[in-house]
């Protein structure tokens, strides 16, 4: 109790106005919530706004989902730490690719009347396709919960000093309660109130910090970019090169661009049902339209800002520079770029429009936490309750389902978030590092959806081999790159400890590995066996040891020919989709499937009726 009213003692005149504008912009979400819960609730209205929703406010929203606090948090700081590299190519190329991707998929979930991107996948496989593409797609939106309310913490810790714990739960419970009250309409109006008070306060950002800086507009950028905070990895030749011991490669940052908007236009159930909000496919694609061209301008600000805030800390009087971490060298401020924005917003904004913006942040998580859980209830509602729980749901039972699932979803997040505040200490990493081991499932989402519209060849066989091999591939790498961090974090400590296992590999893990691969795949060979669920699943593991196979052989040979005085660690971002290459050969091989897999669901046959079973065609 005294430690309670001790910090309360120390809050100051100015922590209590934002506060208290914070208090009252959280009171508004909230409100916002219970205004549209007076409105009949079904699923249809809880989930998709009734299908009424303008284009110009679902791209609001899509572009809040998108960014959210995750890009506010970690492309300044990003930048404020290193350079610009890591988010030039995206920033750039994924509005380019937003419309494309869009025009790629949506038209088919449009088609069919979808709650879900998943539905697609049982007209072209069948529902175990459709199940284990659903439990990943799940999975990863779970995670991404958890770190949109692990930068939620950053955001608070910077700027007023809350424990990492005591911000993630507010920013959960309260964006648990709008969505849990209000529904998809509430989530999409707080989105759009949100997006203009933070386009405003980025924007004041941006004004203060060029009045602040000596030189203004054009000295925060020509400051930064002699201090190589610019694009200095464009001049650098180990920049082009393809090895994991470089932080950042262009092939990889141009592959990550094109893959996340592809997984995203294909199967991102927060942005699709936003999509599905709308009343038509071509008032979808306005709102995209919408979504591309304000993300550019978004990102440009964030760009900015990140540059200004490296300039103006570097200028900056005594006194006002931001803590370094417990055993940085005196002066430094290097390596605290996820809490600059934040740091300055607080400290440097003046009073009343600090307390705004950081209510916007505020909004923005919560409106991003709740449109989160909306969509992934929807999708534990349509994908697993009714199909093996409850299939003869009435609209009363479903909503109350919906939710139900809401606050566990919100729950399973808040542990994610916990346990990215506990790695992001055990291995010294900012946030645009620390999400890289919590992504296990999501590597067999694209090529499922991806093959699905391309090819008449796609296959169940073929995605579920795909799936687990990603998963023992996505696995290997994440423990090749906490293993080996961890070592040289220690080593760089103390030298005796020795290079372990950011050193050499010994080459025969991989025999090991292969072996374990090899025995467990083989029964699946004998064509008298394969109905067996025994042989199944050893084959299924079989695949996961297969992946993690191709992980060692690239661990080892890298390790065994990169590795000499010094130890090295993993990059975060090197992770090549080798296991995509093999599946895209493997699907050249494979034989045609039945017209009514594919007729009309693929985009060669984009205007063909749809092909549908006598008892589905009876149930319409």
């Amino acid at each position: 109790m005294e430690s309670i009213i001790n910090a309360i003692s120390e809050v100051t005149w100015r922590q209590w106005v934002d506060y208290s504008i914070i208090a009252l912009y959280t009171l508004g979400v909230i409100g916002i919530g219970i205004y549209f819960s007076k409105e009949k609730k079904d699923s249809e209205t809880y989930l998709l706004g009734g299908r009424t929703m303008p284009s110009w406010a679902i791209g609001l929203a899509c572009l809040m989902s998108l960014f959210s606090s995750i890009s506010i948090v970690m492309v300044p700081g990003e930048i404020f730490n290193t350079s610009l590299t890591l988010f030039i190519v995206g920033g750039f190329v994924g509005p380019l690719l937003i419309v494309p991707c869009y025009l790629l998929f949506t038209k088919f979930y449009f088609r069919l009347g979808s709650f879900t991107p998943y539905e697609y996948l049982e007209y072209r496989y069948d529902k175990g396709v459709r199940g284990i593409v659903a439990i990943s797609a799940f999975s990863t939106r779970i995670i991404y919960i958890g770190m949109v309310l692990y930068t939620s913490a950053k955001i608070f810790e910077a700027g007023y000093g809350w424990a990492p714990w005591f911000s993630i739960l507010l920013v959960a419970i309260v964006g648990i309660v709008c969505c849990f009250i209000g529904g998809s309409k509430a989530v999409v109006w707080t989105d759009v109130f949100q997006a203009i008070i933070t386009f405003g306060g980025l924007f004041a950002v941006a004004v203060i910090l060029c009045v602040k800086i000596k030189g203004g507009l054009w000295g925060a950028i020509s400051v930064a970019a002699q201090d190589g905070h610019f694009l200095p990895d464009f001049t650098k030749p180990e920049f082009y090169t393809f090895t994991p011991y470089v932080r950042l490669i262009f092939i990889l940052l141009l592959w990550g661009t094109i893959s996340t908007h592809l997984t995203n236009a294909a199967s991102d159930q927060v942005t699709i049902q936003r999509i599905l909000s709308t009343k038509n496919w071509k008032e979808g694609l306005k709102a995209q339209l919408t979504s591309a061209a304000l993300g550019l301008i978004f990102m440009c600000f964030l760009y900015f800002i990140g540059l200004a805030l490296y300039t103006y800390y570097k200028q900056c009087p005594d006194g006002e520079i931001i803590p370094p971490p417990v055993g940085a060298p005196e002066g430094s401020f290097v390596k605290v770029g996820d809490k600059a924005f934040f740091h300055f917003v607080s400290q440097f904004m003046p009073v009343g429009l600090a307390g705004l913006f950081m209510a916007a942040m505020l909004a923005a998580i919560m409106s991003t936490v709740s449109g989160v859980t909306n969509s992934m209830a929807a999708v534990w509602l349509k994908e697993f309750h009714q199909k093996f729980i409850d299939p003869k749901m009435d609209g009363a039972k479903e909503f109350r389902v919906l939710r139900t699932s809401t606050l566990i979803i919100g729950g399973f997040g808040i542990l994610v978030a916990l346990g990215m505040e506990f790695a992001g200490k055990w291995l010294q990493q900012s946030v645009s590092e620390v999400s890289t081991i919590f992504w296990v499932l999501g590597a067999a989402i694209l090529p499922a959806f991806l093959f699905a519209v391309c090819s008449k060849r796609a296959n169940s066989v073929l995605i579920w081999a795909y799936t687990f091999a990603a998963l023992g591939e996505t696995v290997f790498y994440n423990i090749w790159y906490a293993l080996s961090k961890d070592s040289l974090i220690a080593w760089q400590k103390d030298p005796s400890v020795g290079f372990g296992w950011a050193g050499k590999m010994p080459y025969y893990y991989i025999g090991i590995c292969a072996i374990v691969a090899i025995a467990l795949i083989a029964p699946y060979a004998v064509k008298e066996w394969r109905h067996k669920w025994s042989v199944r699943i050893s084959a299924c593991l079989g695949l996961v040891a297969l992946g993690a196979t191709e992980v060692m052989i690239v661990w080892c040979l890298y390790s065994n020919f990169c590795i000499t005085d010094t130890p090295m660690a993993r990059s975060f971002q090197f992770a090549p989709p080798f296991s995509l290459i093999f599946a895209v050969i493997a699907l050249l091989f494979c034989p045609v499937q039945p017209k009514k897999k594919w007729q009309g669901l693929i985009l060669s046959s984009v205007n063909d009726p749809i092909i549908k079973d006598e008892e589905e065609a009876k149930a319409e």
